[in-house]
């Protein structure tokens, strides 16, 4: 017997080497002694980069703070009755509600609906969705990403709806 989702596993991240890290490092300090100039101009961008995403950043976030109000009362109880528990598998439900809520640019956690529009009403980019979204709901299910082009809902998946029955299509990794 399968155990209930709740007691599902959490996403674990695979390790980063620190090779990268240290070539950075590197790089940065030869940048400073050979041409602090470069470094002038960097700073300056930065600064630029890090005003303009703290208002993009209160856009954002006034426009999660009224979805969460227009939702309230709305939980991952509603959002499973949204699909047949007989149909789809439980665990799917469950690691696709919470990892998009996580993966969502608010502080909030947005109550979800299956009709919710990836990328006009969560504001998802496609590489969100392609690089970090997937693989994480693929690990916490169990399931493998192996012939997704075979899946019907491949190149479909617009809505949270879509990403689940996504999943359900996916074979499982190590089936007993």
């Amino acid at each position: 017997m399968k155990l209930a989702s709740r007691f599902m596993p959490e996403y674990k991240p695979q390790k980063g080497g620190k090779i990268p890290l240290f070539l950075t490092a590197c790089l940065f300090l030869a940048t400073f002694y050979y041409s602090p100039i470069v470094l002038v101009v960097f700073a300056g961008i930065a600064i630029l980069a890090f005003v303009w995403s703290y208002f993009e950043q209160s856009k954002i976030d006034a426009y999660f703070a009224k979805l969460c109000t227009d939702r309230n009362g709305i939980t991952i109880c509603n959002f499973a009755r949204e699909f047949d528990a007989r149909e789809v598998d439980t665990w799917i439900i469950r690691a696709t509600y919470e990892e998009v809520q996580r993966a969502i640019c608010s502080d909030q956690l947005v109550p979800l609906k299956a009709t919710d529009h990836l990328f006009d009403t969560l504001k998802f980019d496609g590489d969100d969705l392609d690089l970090d979204l997937i693989e994480t709901i693929a690990q916490r299910t169990g399931r493998s990403l192996d012939g997704y082009e075979e899946n019907p809902f491949y190149g479909k998946v617009t809505t949270v709806r879509n990403l689940v029955l996504f999943f359900n299509y996916q074979p499982v990794v190590n089936a007993t």
